[in-house]
């Protein structure tokens, strides 16, 4: 075959080393020996008209005469390597796009089951809001329902006329108007008081509901003017303004080392309330009496102290002791005080509003101050009598 002829054959795409069963280093005898062979193998003689083997003959006869020479050889090895490596080539990025395309497909089923999970999950999770929105309504409304019928229950539970006094005890007085403060100094032990103990003394009062002790702050106290000083501060509410009045009344004329410790008791507000200064300023219903006029609340204290030897009083029922015919005690100077109180107006003063105290804590502060005026008008009447002795 001329060499133009193997020149084309070489850059064929048939693998002669194969076909021959030789390698690029096999020797010119092996290559001999495996052409015979071959040339047997594939013989038209052999195989008759079997065209493949007849196109196999052929092919070996020029691999045989290509790989002998060695110029055309070398062509043909570049020319195999070249294809061989880009085959290989191929097949390195057919895998690798084989993988990349795997891991594709595995990363859209993850992404895509992880989507359908987190829509079950965010489905699941609706659900679950929906039911303790829907749980919450329902409580919510029964709780409302159940508070509309325990207001009305306690509105007709506490509903009552103007002239009838506060049903259990119930104050209509705002808890500021029923609060005290108490002051007195950190020093000497005054840094150990606690409110068990203010509830303790102060329940002297009245029945007590809170007790708060504050931040000490530095004060000028009433025992300490000319300096300031360290002091504690308490407030006590009271549950009815009968109790906080009597703690500022009363509190001077304890006596005791209980309670020297304190410095002093006074409104919260810093001031009466309003209410009662109303009810303590407005007159009450004169109630004739022998030699003048008194008042109700007058006219109550003074059953023990008109009820002796010679001393007449207001009242309705005769008894003797020996010294002459006296009178009972009555309380129709208060019943008709109240029988003549226009509807909707308090008894003891006009205009006191939701906020005033009861008729009862109005009539026991109205006697305190009574009981009060009858001992300073006592203790004046005794230091005339003891002046013209000295």
């Amino acid at each position: 075959m001329s060499s133009n002829d193997l020149r084309d054959y070489a850059t064929s795409k048939t693998d002669f080393y194969d076909l021959l069963g030789v390698t690029p280093s096999s020797s010119q005898k092996e290559l001999d020996r495996q052409w015979r062979k071959t040339a047997i193998r594939f013989h038209p003689d052999k195989v008759g008209n079997d065209p493949e083997a007849k196109e196999k003959f052929h092919l070996a006869q020029i691999g045989y005469d290509l790989l002998s020479n060695s110029a055309s050889k070398a062509i043909y090895d570049n020319s195999r390597n070249a294809r061989l490596q880009q085959e290989r080539q191929r097949e390195l990025f057919a895998g690798r796009r084989r993988e990349m395309r795997d891991d594709l497909e595995a990363r859209e089923r993850g992404v895509k089951r992880g989507r359908e999970e987190e829509e079950g999950d965010q489905e699941k999770l609706e659900r679950v809001i929906r039911r303790l929105a829907e749980d919450g309504k329902r409580r919510r409304k029964e709780t409302e329902e159940a508070l509309r019928k325990d207001l009305q229950q306690e509105a007709r539970e506490t509903q009552i006329t103007p002239n009838s006094p506060m049903p259990n005890g119930v104050s209509t007085v705002s808890e500021l108007d029923r609060t005290v403060k108490v002051r007195w100094p950190l020093d000497n032990g005054g840094d150990l008081v606690r409110e068990s103990d203010i509830t303790t003394l102060f329940s002297t009062f009245g029945r007590i509901e809170t007790v708060t002790l504050l931040t000490p702050k530095e004060l000028r106290l009433s025992k300490q003017k000319k300096k300031k000083q360290m002091a504690a501060i308490c407030t006590v509410q009271y549950a009815s303004v009968v109790g906080a009045h009597a703690a500022v009344e009363d509190f001077p004329q304890k006596r005791g080392p209980e309670w020297e410790r304190f410095d002093s008791v006074s409104w919260f507000a810093n001031k009466e309330p309003d209410s009662i200064i109303a009810a303590s300023s407005t007159p009450s219903t004169p109630v004739a009496r022998k030699g003048g006029t008194q008042s109700p609340a007058s006219s109550f204290l003074d059953m023990k102290t008109e009820n002796r030897p010679g001393t007449p009083t207001p009242l309705g029922t005769a008894s003797t002791n020996g010294h002459g015919p006296k009178k009972m005690p009555s309380f129709s100077s208060f019943s008709s005080a109240a029988s003549s109180t226009p509807k909707g107006s308090s008894p003891f003063g006009r205009g006191l509003g939701a906020n005033s105290p009861s008729l009862e804590e109005l009539t026991m502060i109205r006697l305190k101050n009574a009981e009060k005026r009858r001992l300073a008008e006592e203790v004046a009447r005794e230091d005339e009598r003891t002046a013209p002795a000295e």
